[in-house]
């Protein structure tokens, strides 16, 4: 990674924790850090997106809301503008084919780190939700979450369509 890329990414990251400790859930933190480094060129009005990704989709405790903050993000730069431009013939095959490996790697990475890709999980070995060491855990996990959407926002789409893939639901037959 090159030099501007790690001020890039720290100051993602330092931009997420900021969030984080002013009160923006994880997902707005995530997102609104990507956009007000000038990564992520979207209106800010796309924070609002987040607002129910939080506490694992409005506290359910399903996929942690950073992760779904992270995986928007690569979405709005390098998800499919115009499904429908695609051939139906091949339109839900290439996406699997190709756009599903940028999420599948950047979700596989996420878990390495944190151990599942759930708020519940994550947030399990907690005894307390309102606790002060579930907050720190989750605020420090936040900041580490944007630094690796920024990493995924800068690779190029032909090598993400290249990746390989981890655990997938086509593997699961």
């Amino acid at each position: 990674m090159s030099e501007v890329d790690q001020d890039l990414s720290k100051l993602v990251s330092d931009y997420a924790i900021e969030n984080f400790k002013h009160g923006l859930n994880c997902a707005e933190s995530v997102f609104e850090a990507l956009i007000r480094a000038g990564v992520l060129k979207i209106n800010k009005d796309a924070v609002g997106m987040c607002t129910g990704f939080g506490g694992g989709i409005g506290l359910y405790g399903a996929t942690c809301g950073a992760l779904s903050a992270a995986v928007m993000a690569n979405s709005a730069v390098y998800g499919r503008k115009d499904p429908y431009a695609v051939d139906a013939a091949v339109r839900g095959s290439e996406i699997a084919d190709k756009y599903y490996r940028r999420y599948n790697a950047l979700v596989r990475e996420f878990v390495e780190r944190n151990g599942c890709s759930s708020c519940e999980g994550i947030s399990s070995k907690y005894d307390d939700w309102e606790g002060k060491d579930r907050k720190i855990y989750c605020m420090k996990m936040i900041g580490e979450t944007a630094a690796l959407a920024y990493k995924y926002l800068q690779m190029p789409q032909e090598e993400a369509f290249s990746l390989p893939y981890g655990k997938n639901m086509r593997d699961m037959r």
